[in-house]
């Protein structure tokens, strides 16, 4: 049952990642940073903070050295407030390249663990986010989404058309 678990988890990370990415993909570079209502998230932030947490979950569990920017903790963790300055954020093709690069490994990470490790309980500080290394997926899917759907509300504020439906 535990690698099933992954699996799913697998699904619905993949599905989450392919629409972040159809979001992201008509937002004009230099409107990354456009903000619908001031401190909103935006596609920039939203972007960095998803490289950000796979990053995390990478160095808090499967035990991978960081391989992001020292800035980002700062720029894109949590409680980071997002703002309208466009010098502020790396360039819309290099947090591609990271949210690419992370997620790879992310993946690659869930698909070695045994019956056992994905079994197994997160450590204390992370039973917020999942009960099971296997059930992270999950966790982390559902927060892509959440991020994801704040995208439409940029794209409507930018005029784009819906993506979906």
């Amino acid at each position: 049952m535990s690698k099933t678990i992954v699996e799913s988890g697998l699904i619905v990370l993949t599905f989450s990642r392919k629409a972040l990415l159809g979001m992201l993909e008509d937002v004009p570079e230099d409107r990354w940073t456009h903000q619908p209502i001031a401190s909103a998230n935006h596609a920039a932030w939203i972007a960095g903070h998803l490289a950000h947490t796979d990053n995390y979950f990478l160095t808090a569990v499967a035990g991978m050295a960081t391989r992001i920017p020292a800035d980002w903790d700062e720029l894109f963790g949590m409680g980071s407030q997002p703002v309208d300055d466009p010098s502020a954020y790396p360039s819309p093709a290099f947090l591609r390249d990271h949210l690419g690069a992370r997620r790879e490994e992310l993946i690659a990470w869930f698909r070695s663990l045994t019956d056992a490790q994905a079994r197994a309980p997160l450590p204390e500080a992370l039973l917020s986010f999942a009960p099971t290394f296997g059930q992270l997926a999950h966790s982390l899917a559902w927060h892509e989404g959440m991020h994801t759907g704040q995208l439409t509300v940029v794209r409507k504020s930018l005029g784009i058309a819906p993506k979906f439906g």
